[in-house]
């Protein structure tokens, strides 16, 4: 029979705040174990840092300007409802090999259709209330009002959306195992993206005077685009010294051993129904979060490592561990999971199976970079693409500074080179590989006045 399949994806997840991507605070054992006896990839990136795009860009193996679903579906200046029928993906190719198809969580591909327009046989959303403890709020405050973005929940850690969400998947797993057919569940926690209201014993797992400041904490906006700046005054972040981000990053952190431990319960589940030898399990996230990093929240209008760079965890039976160093993107799990249940890919796709890395293999045809594009959010559309090589990176923002980083020298992504005239050769040839990636997956920039500022592609593929 094809393997089973389990995807644990969680919601605005920073890659290093786990064990096995080198936190030495963040507890996250059982992921960490999952690591050391799996596949872990440690350079897998998302296509787009907001949930939407990003999640359906993992349905269809497609980029953002291919599927259409460019901002979040439920944000007023979105264009659409959400994805469209019409693109194929993989839950539905999954159906045609004959898979049984489950889904325990969040959705957020579009505001209309559930998961069951998309292939899968069932979806529970589930409810869980927010109760937090008296006084334990930290919040953002804006002229015209406040809100709380970390606390301590009220509710025993049982009643927590993360845990409800766990439960509801391992429901679903048990009943699946005793049965005929192949089986792929998705749990979907909204965690740990804000509001970290979190119950105990996580809230106060973590003091937050032992939390050391990011590198780049130190972000003084020299350089920079002008909407970096605009970005941290306009969530009034500008008398939030480290010790206020201490306290937000300690339930953060919180949040993400609660997830942990959830991890931990499906994977209980998983060897307690006997089906360990037949099921492949993945744990990734939808996109990071700044959590502070050059003094931001949230995620959306910058293109630094810490929103584009995701966890990606891979449990194959029989698999040994492995590092895979090569660059991945959320979208090629699109063909990975169809490929690991059997079934036929469409044409067209931008993503690229991962199975060959999870067998052992490494394509020599693999790209030595990877591209990714943000369209805007809750203040309306833009355009900005990044190229990332192992040591240089490069945005594209047509509205504003362009930047280029040195990660090798720079890895806080400090200092923009864009204006370095010992840089220009490396600018060139970033630009050359930004435009190569843009003809490779059929984006956007075509017309003659945007080409004739940029030599000539450098494509990813040979």
């Amino acid at each position: 029979m094809a393997p089973n399949i389990v995807l644990f994806l969680t919601d605005q997840l920073r890659r290093d705040a786990l064990g096995c991507y080198g936190n030495k605070t963040c507890q996250t054992p059982h992921l960490d174990q999952l690591a050391n006896e799996g596949i872990r990839f440690d350079q897998a990136y998302t296509t787009s840092p907001v949930c939407s795009p990003a999640r359906a860009s993992l349905l269809t193996g497609l980029y953002p300007h291919k599927h259409g679903v460019m901002i979040n579906t439920h944000i007023a200046p979105a264009w659409n409802r959400g994805l469209s029928t019409d693109v194929a993906t993989f839950s539905r190719l999954l159906k045609e090999t004959g898979y049984a198809l489950d889904y325990a969580g969040k959705w957020h591909v579009h505001q209309d259709l559930g998961p069951e327009e998309f292939g899968f046989d069932r979806h529970i959303i589930g409810n869980a209330q927010t109760e937090m403890e008296p006084g334990s709020a930290l919040t953002v405050d804006f002229p015209g009002n406040s809100f709380p973005v970390a606390g301590t929940s009220a509710l025993p850690k049982e009643e927590h959306k993360t845990w409800k969400v766990a439960d509801d998947g391992i429901a679903m797993l048990r009943e699946r195992a005793g049965g005929d057919q192949p089986f792929f569940l998705r749990v979907d926690a909204t965690a740990p993206h804000f509001a970290n209201i979190v119950p105990e014993p996580y809230a106060s797992m973590y003091d937050p005077q032992t939390i050391e400041p990011w590198p780049n904490f130190a972000e003084s906006f020299t350089g920079k685009p002008a909407a970096h700046l605009r970005k941290h005054q306009e969530w009034h972040l500008e008398d939030k010294d480290w010790s206020w981000w201490q306290q937000v990053i300690a339930k953060y952190y919180g949040d993400v051993s609660l997830i942990d431990t959830c991890v931990g319960r499906v994977l209980d589940a998983i060897g307690e129904c006997g089906i360990e030898d037949n099921t492949i399990f993945i744990f990734s996230a939808d996109h990071g979060d700044s959590l502070g990093s050059h003094k931001h929240f949230e995620k959306s209008g910058t293109m630094y490592d810490e929103v584009f760079r995701i966890p990606l965890l891979v449990k194959m039976p029989g698999s040994e561990h492995r590092a895979i160093p090569q660059f991945v993107r959320l979208l090629d799990l699109m063909p990975t999971l169809v490929e690991c249940g059997g079934g036929a890919l469409p044409t067209g796709l931008d993503g690229k199976s991962l199975l060959p890395f999870l067998e052992g293999n490494s394509p020599e045809d693999w790209p030595d970079s990877v591209y990714c594009e943000s369209h805007g959010e809750v203040w309306g559309y833009s355009s900005q693409r990044m190229v990332r090589t192992e040591r240089w990176k490069y945005v594209y923002s047509p509205n504003d500074m362009d930047e280029l980083y040195d990660l090798e020298a720079d890895p806080a992504e400090l200092r923009n080179l864009i204006d370095d005239a010992s840089s220009a050769d490396t600018l060139k040839q970033m630009k050359a590989r930004l435009i190569g990636w843009n003809d490779a997956t059929d984006d956007m920039f075509q017309w003659d006045w945007v080409r004739w500022n940029f030599p000539e592609p450098i494509l990813p593929y040979n």
